[in-house]
């Protein structure tokens, strides 16, 4: 009857109201049921259960009315009545419906169903049609609430529009919570009406709970246009209020987080932010979100560092699927009129997704995160215990091998894949495979089958199963079909498969992987300061003293000087420049293994500690005037190597030049073990398409910061400035001297901690 009653469409609606009851911020003890009306009238709301009754009133005759009703208690249904009165006129819901009821929010461990969909105006459609088809989907699963992602109306300043949907959501709102977020079409140049029917979002981000999960809607609404980004970027009020929101002990507690959103972080067939992928995929990463709900034209599903992320647009606008970004590949997609339903109980968060006609699209089961890091741990450990690791193929520093995951019980077919088939392909195609064999027969191995089928997004495929990149291939028909193919698809872009591949157990212990975190973090005031302060570290001493010497032995031509120096500051600048184009290659490979680069850079910050204590022994002895005792400068055997060179071609500028050059290339890559922390993630994000024009414009500025002080020490030898002068200059003014000291001291121990704790 209920089910009866909510599907009528096609009955009219009561003249009475403009906008039928509709539920809105229901918790575990109140809820708000909000109508308007034609003319202003005085109303109450009736609730009943079982013979209970109560009556909640508005306050004076009006024509919009929000009626709070408190006293319930939570994972209850009520049912109630609104009733309003202007002296012998009488508006009422209609006496027996019963599809007018309130749920109320369960408690922590209940099981609970909702809706999410986005984009449910008309647009090119024009039309409510599927708009209704959805709505009658919905409304035959029973959702206890409701998140839509934004761009509800075509033009929010039109109220004419909002009627229009509340009439179309009317039998699903009256008894099933809305919690919406805004779209740029709701907003409408800032003329939205939206607040007059959705007091309660304010400022357009808010914070709910329900059944002990946490829900938080966000205001992005037009990230790729419209919106000022000071309104979504690391320093607007809502990203300062979610950091706090979420990482409140209840909500990092909580079984699952879940971000609703209009705006896209993650998509392939469509358009994203890069400020919302930037500024706030880290975050979510960070925060253990587990879902992040989004609107475009279309279904998708993707999952990036442990998140998982759901396009769900289909709901009553055109559909709209663009080309496939092959920098964020999805697991499934779907040009379908559809929406999701969320189920949550068991432990786990069922997620799906369903067509106007009933097919499922698409189905994902989420399993919570509180404690994960400790659960990959486990999951890796059991990985180790229970799979039998097979290399097939050659690996090189160019070729490294390519993980395969084999889960399969012992089969005819799995044997010859091992021993025939994958060792043929390996050959044929001049690769490495590194192959971990799961057999399904042992115990704890199907645990670790459906965790993997979580991670690569997909958990019902047939058996035997291939996990590679990030495709499933189910059974031998599919792995026979589509194996060939992921090999070309490797050949055709090793760094660019690898980098998409799905990791399943070392999902958050990965230097590499959060090593975009930490460009994400980056600002180019920050680049230019850290390659200063580089330019000026301890370690660059060496280069500076390098430089210094040289020019000394030079001569004292200020024509030699200019050239034979600016050849030098030259040649460190490209050929830092030029190593950080490349280095990405293997920084991620010598980043993947955090024993090996932490050992590392221990040793290159004793190195640098060793050279800040001979700098500054060096800086007694000029003091004492002993700047031939200098530790610090050129090795005998190079001294004599120029002097040499120098005597050789004594007015031979071609020579003088290619020497500078030459020992600039050198200095500079025995200097390159001193570099900082922000150099490291720069180079190491070139690699990354969708960093790759940012990380070059950062190492370009990084390096000119970086060759200023060499800039400053060779414009002071070009104007006559000796180690003698400096000395009696340091004399004149050594409280100035000692103060600087002080402040580098300090500023050097604040970069060193720094540096170990971005390793570590």
């Amino acid at each position: 009857m209920l089910l009866t009653s909510g599907l009528c469409f096609a009955r009219d609606l009561n003249p009475g109201f403009r906008i039928e009851p509709y539920l809105l911020d229901v918790t575990g003890d109140s809820a708000t049921v909000a109508f308007f009306l034609h003319e202003p009238m005085v109303a109450s709301v009736w609730v009943h259960r079982g013979p209970e009754l109560k009556k909640f009133h508005s306050q004076g005759e009006k024509l919009a009315h929000l009626i709070r009703i408190k006293g319930l208690e939570p994972g209850m249904t009520y049912a109630y009545e609104v009733v309003c009165k202007k002296g012998n006129r009488v508006v009422r819901t209609l006496k027996g419906d019963q599809s007018y009821i309130i749920k109320t929010a369960c408690r922590a461990g209940e099981f609970f169903s909702f809706a999410v969909y986005g984009d449910p105006r008309p647009g090119d459609t024009l039309t409510h049609r599927y708009h209704e088809a959805v709505i009658n989907r919905v409304i035959s699963q029973e959702p206890v609430f409701n998140l839509v992602l934004g761009d509800m109306v075509d033009d929010g300043a039109d109220h004419k529009l909002w009627e229009d949907f509340f009439r179309v959501e009317g039998p699903l709102l009256r008894r099933s919570a809305i919690y919406p977020v805004l779209g740029d079409n709701d907003i409408a140049q800032g003329k939205g009406k939206f607040q007059t029917y959705f007091p309660h979002i304010g400022s357009g981000y808010y914070h709910f709970e329900w059944g002990g999960v946490h829900f938080f809607g966000l205001h992005t609404w037009d990230t790729l246009a419209g919106q000022d980004k000071e309104e979504f970027n690391q320093n607007s009020p809502q990203y300062k209020w979610f950091l706090e929101e979420i990482a409140k002990p209840e909500v990092q507690n909580a079984p699952f987080r879940v971000v609703f959103m209009h705006d896209p972080v993650y998509i392939c067939r469509g358009k994203a932010s890069d400020i919302l992928r930037n500024t706030w995929s880290p975050v979510f990463q960070r925060s253990k979100v587990d879902a992040v709900f989004a609107s475009w034209h279309i279904y998708e599903r993707s999952v990036d560092k442990g998140v998982t992320y759901i396009i769900s647009g289909g709901a009553g606008a055109e559909l709209i699927q663009l080309n496939k970004n092959p920098a964020f590949p999805s697991q499934v997609d779907a040009l379908q009129y559809h929406f999701c339903r969320v189920d949550v109980g068991n432990g786990a968060m069922e997620i799906s997704s369903i067509a106007i006609d009933g097919t499922v699209l698409d189905t994902i089961t989420l399993a919570p995160r509180a404690g994960y890091e400790e659960e990959d741990k486990q999951l890796e450990k059991a990985a180790r215990r229970l799979s039998k690791e097979l290399l097939i193929g050659k690996t090189t520093a160019k070729t490294p091998a390519i993980p395969l995951y084999l889960f399969s019980y012992d089969c005819r077919y799995c044997r010859k894949l091992l021993k025939h088939d994958l060792p043929l392909l390996a050959a044929q195609s001049h690769i490495a495979l590194r192959v971990y064999y799961f057999d399904l027969g042992k115990r704890g191995t199907y645990d670790l089958f459906l965790s993997m089928g979580a991670a690569f997004g997909s958990q019902d495929s047939d058996v035997p199963v291939v996990f590679m990149g990030n495709r499933v291939m189910g059974g031998q028909r599919e792995i026979e079909t589509h194996l060939t193919g992921e090999i070309s698809k490797y050949l055709a872009d090793p760094g660019q498969y690898i980098s998409a591949a799905v990791d399943p157990f070392k999902k958050n212990d990965n230097p590499v992987a959060n090593g975009d975190e930490a460009f994400n973090g980056l600002t180019l005031i920050m680049v230019l300061a850290a390659g200063l302060l580089d330019g000026i570290n301890p370690c660059a001493f060496t280069t500076i003293i390098f430089l210094i010497s040289y020019l000394s032995f030079l001569g004292a031509s200020r024509k030699r000087i200019l050239y034979t120096g600016g050849v030098f500051t030259l040649a460190v600048f490209l050929t830092y420049f030029v190593i950080g184009l490349v280095f990405f290659s293997f920084a991620g490979i010598f980043l993947k293994n955090h024993s090996i680069s932490l050992v590392v850079n221990v040793g290159l910050l004793i190195f640098v500690l060793i050279l800040a204590l001979l700098s500054f022994l060096d800086y007694r002895k000029c003091l004492q005037g002993k700047t031939a005792e200098l530790t610090l400068q050129l090795p005998g055997f190079l001294k004599k190597g120029i002097h040499k060179r120098i005597r050789e071609f004594a007015g031979n500028k071609f020579a003088i030049i290619s020497t500078s050059f030459a020992l600039g290339v050198v200095i500079a890559g025995m200097e390159l073990t001193c570099t900082g922390q922000v150099y490291i993630p720069i180079v190491t994000m070139i690699s990354e398409p969708q960093y790759r024009v940012m990380a070059v414009l950062y190492l370009f500025f990084y390096n000119i910061a970086f060759i200023i002080p060499l800039v400053v020490i060779f414009l002071l030898v070009f104007w006559g400035f000796t180690s003698e002068k400096l000395a009696a200059f340091f004399k004149a003014h050594l409280a100035g001297v000692k103060l600087g000291f002080v402040i580098l001291f300090l500023v050097m121990a604040t970069m060193i901690i720094y540096n170990l704790r971005w390793f570590s």
